[in-house]
């Protein structure tokens, strides 16, 4: 026997045939209440319009679809019955009033309610008011709800207790809570008790507008708190940062035995978030899913954001991966928080293999993610790779906005292409773009920082008259121009210009002329001049402390500078790199080595992470001591004279202080010895880091692999490629491009095109293989017969490059025959 037709196909049958004049003789009527119904009891004493009507709305009650296309159906059946059997359609209204209010399908509950008033009976009940009324007020849409509940008066119905939990609702929905507080307060006086509904209603709330200590008092009257309500509490205490109440209360769910809902935990997630404890975040995240609960994709989506933003790749991707694996799909703010995390690594070829990835779930990019690539590309130095990227977007048919221009024009000015971005800047009209203060601010500190303050004046006196008002961004640079080239007295003329035109200086002004003075010795008048940025209301940041920082260093007196670190605690400000790195260079230029290695134990969050130059600095006074003569702190000089002895020197020193060696310190000093082609002192170090138990990581097998290809060792180079890939590392594409270009270069063509044969293309975005690979690599190189092959070979890995980037080669081709 074959299987019913589904019952959209039913009830759209039934729609069919009610629109006939001779509807009561068509011969599939009596079959559908069966088909459409099985459970429904089978009785020839219920006219057939009814039954049709109680068929249609229990075949529709599980889907939100087909409530919609039901409820047509069973207001014309209502219509076409005679008016004896009208009221018979009591039930099946009532059935599909509960079904709209469970799906919140408030205007389909509008039009049912407008026709039951219409075309009456059955008319609207107490219960049918009630229905309505809540369901509007969760919608917070009160007003409507207090007009329903004057025609309910109107209409001789009494509100009673559940109508008055509903009015409580859409108080505290529409953030009228002292509203909701005076109807609490009169249910007694009305004859209605306080019920737990009542109490949830108004709980949620005060939490909802952050009254969270009345919240808790309330919750402390109720007898027997419901879950809902211990989840309005754990939400409202999460979002008002207390944390560890939040925590408790989630704890106390747990303890009734209930299993905390969704909500409940997404507070949780939420909070641990913002105070960027990923780790914490996603334990939530995976009880959530270990207790059976759907995460939604924003939630998922502030984990990978929280691991992004701590610099913790690996994490974001293993939350990432592990969302689609349980069913919960990226979106493309998820694929964006990936995307920004990898740029902001300096990862971009990890970040454009994302565009890939996107497509291929459905999913498309927006202009937040060609944004960050191109940025991203920026931060690289791939100034040309942004702009191609340009060109894709646009094939994409998504405009680029005023961020994408003036990343382009900041990239341009850090380049010293200061013309091209005034070229740009002119045709921005053009485009519809109005520059914004961000693109004069750009351009007049790229202008003022190679030296053409005069330019940089006239496009001052565009912005005035563009109506773009100049801020504090703006003076900077001529402040800085003026400390440079006159003297810090014309810097604070300027900033007395200022306050004359009513343009209130910022911290970062005066600290230009700080710095300047504390460089000059004169320091009564830089501590004159920081109380005066005090008493205008600006708070010294990280740069104004580094300064003092620099100033007490140099003076050798240390203790004033920790001391200023501690005001930078005390105050919320951020230490960085920098600051750290300034007060180790002053404890080891006064010979106190053990110090300044104290110093990096220290340097453990995001923003002060050790860099080259602060192993550069320790590295220089051991080699003072060594020497027993200064080493000024030039990178050359320190690598041309540093030995290994001085390396394991250090690495003591740091053990015998707590600090043990790290990848990250290996990575600087590996640098350093690559810049200066030391071969030996290299190799020396990667056995070293085997005999610490210190894998090597993708930033060191990049650099070696680098390393390598300088010494034209491009055999060591490709083994050093392969052992990376079987790590599960993606080498970075300019890695391939200097061994492939190396190889070129001394004639091993078709070495290079066995190597480009058995590389993993799969994992890059095949334009940005073209581009920096085959385009800035072997074609700008002089190698541009190699090119058709190695397109030959993406195409068979169906890594088949846009029609823009073919564009591109064809153009790059042509200048180069």
């Amino acid at each position: 026997m074959a299987a019913p037709p589904p019952p959209a196909v039913l009830i759209a049958h039934l729609a069919a045939v009610l629109s006939s004049p001779d509807w009561r003789f068509h011969p599939s009527l009596p079959h559908l209440p069966a088909l459409l119904a099985p459970s429904l009891p089978r009785t020839l004493l219920v006219p057939l319009p009814l039954r049709l009507a109680a068929a249609v709305a229990r075949a529709a009650a599980p889907s939100r679809h087909l409530l919609g296309i039901s409820l047509p159906v069973v207001l014309r059946l209502h219509a076409l019955s005679p008016p004896q059997h009208r009221p018979l359609f009591d039930r099946p209204f009532r059935s599909l009033l509960a079904h709209f209010a469970r799906f919140a399908l408030t205007p389909l509950m509008l039009r049912l309610f407008a026709h039951m008033h219409r075309y009456a009976p059955p008319a609207p009940t107490g219960a049918t008011y009630n229905a309505l009324i809540r369901a509007l007020c969760r919608r917070a849409d009160l007003r409507r709800a207090q007009r329903y509940l004057s025609l309910m008066v109107r209409s001789g119905w009494r509100p009673d207790a559940f109508t008055f939990n509903s009015m409580i609702v859409g108080y505290c929905r529409t953030q009228q809570v002292e509203a909701a507080r005076d109807l609490f307060d009169k249910m007694p006086l009305r004859g209605f008790r306080q019920d737990i509904v009542s109490y949830a209603a108004l709980i949620e709330g005060l939490c909802e507008t952050g009254r969270i200590d009345e919240a808790l008092e309330l919750f402390r009257e109720m007898e027997r708190p419901d879950m809902h309500t211990y989840v309005a509490l754990v939400k409202g205490l999460c979002d008002s940062g207390r944390r560890e109440e939040g925590l408790c209360m989630l704890q106390k769910i747990k303890e009734q035995g209930w299993r905390p809902s969704t909500r409940a935990y997404t507070a949780v997630v939420d909070l641990w978030c913002r105070e960027r404890k990923a780790d914490e975040a996603e334990k939530m995240l995976a009880e959530m899913f270990d207790n059976g609960l759907a995460p939604s994709v924003v939630t998922c989506t502030a984990v990978v954001n929280a691991y992004c933003r701590e610099g913790r790749m690996s994490h974001a991707v293993r939350v990432f991966e592990s969302m689609k694996l349980k069913g919960c799909e990226p979106n493309v703010w998820t694929y964006n928080a990936l995307v920004r995390g990898f740029c902001n690594e300096r990862k971009v070829h990890k970040a454009m293999s994302l565009l890939d990835q996107m497509r291929a779930f459905g999913v498309e990019p927006d202009v937040v993610t060609y944004n960050l690539l191109i940025r991203g590309q920026c931060i690289d130095g791939h100034i040309e790779s942004a702009f191609r990227l340009l060109r894709l977007m646009e094939r994409d048919g998504i405009a680029a906005d005023q961020y994408t221009w003036n990343a382009l024009i900041d990239a341009l000015c850090k380049d010293g292409k200061t013309d091209e971005a005034c070229s740009i800047f002119d045709g921005l009209e053009d485009r519809g773009i109005r520059p914004n203060s961000v693109t004069f601010n750009t351009l007049i500190d790229g202008l003022c920082k190679t030296g053409k303050v005069d330019v940089a004046q006239t496009f001052l006196e565009k912005m005035i008259s563009a109506s773009c008002a100049p801020d504090t961004y703006t003076y900077s640079p001529f402040i800085q121009n003026l400390c440079k080239t006159k003297g810090w007295q014309d810097g604070l003329s300027f900033i007395d210009e200022m306050l004359q035109k009513d343009v209130k200086p910022s911290t970062v002004n005066y600290t230009i002329v700080i710095d300047k003075l504390f460089k000059e010795r004169n320091y009564g008048l830089a501590t004159r001049t920081w109380e005066k940025m005090l008493s205008l209301g600006c708070s010294p940041d990280v740069v104004t402390y580094t300064t003092s920082v620099h100033a007490y260093c140099n003076e050798g007196r240390l203790d004033e500078a920790e001391n200023v670190m501690m005001e930078m605690n005390k105050s919320g400000v951020t230490i960085d790199a920098m600051a750290y790195n300034t007060l180790m260079d002053g404890y080891a230029s006064i010979g106190q080595t053990d110090h300044a290695v104290t110093v990096l134990k220290n340097m453990t969050s995001v923003a002060s992470v050790p860099n080259h130059f602060t192993f550069l600095i320790l590295l220089r006074h051991l080699l003072e001591r060594r020497l027993a003569e200064h080493v000024p702190l030039k990178a050359s000089r320190v690598w041309k004279t540093i030995e290994l002895a001085d390396i394991f020197k250090l690495f003591e020193l740091m053990k015998e202080n707590g600090v043990p060696s790290s990848a990250r310190a290996y990575l600087a000093i590996l640098d350093g010895f690559s810049e200066d082609r030391r071969l030996d002192e290299v190799t020396s170090l990667v056995y070293r880091m085997k005999e610490d138990d210190l894998p090597l990581n993708e930033d060191i097998y990049s650099a070696l692999v680098n390393f390598f290809c300088k010494l034209r060792m491009y055999p060591d180079a490709w083994a050093l490629l392969c052992s990376m890939t079987g790590h599960g590392f993606v080498p970075s594409l300019l890695s391939y491009q200097h061994l492939l270009s190396g190889l070129a270069a001394e004639g091993q063509t078709d070495r290079a095109k066995e190597i480009f044969r058995d590389s993993r293309w799969k994992d890059y975005n095949p334009d940005e293989i073209v581009w920096k690979v085959i385009i800035d690599g072997l074609i700008r190189k002089g190698h541009s017969d190699m090119c058709h092959d190695m397109i030959s070979i993406l195409e068979q890995m169906k890594c088949k490059p846009s029609d823009q980037t073919y564009a591109m080669l064809t153009e790059e081709l042509s200048t180069r025959e």
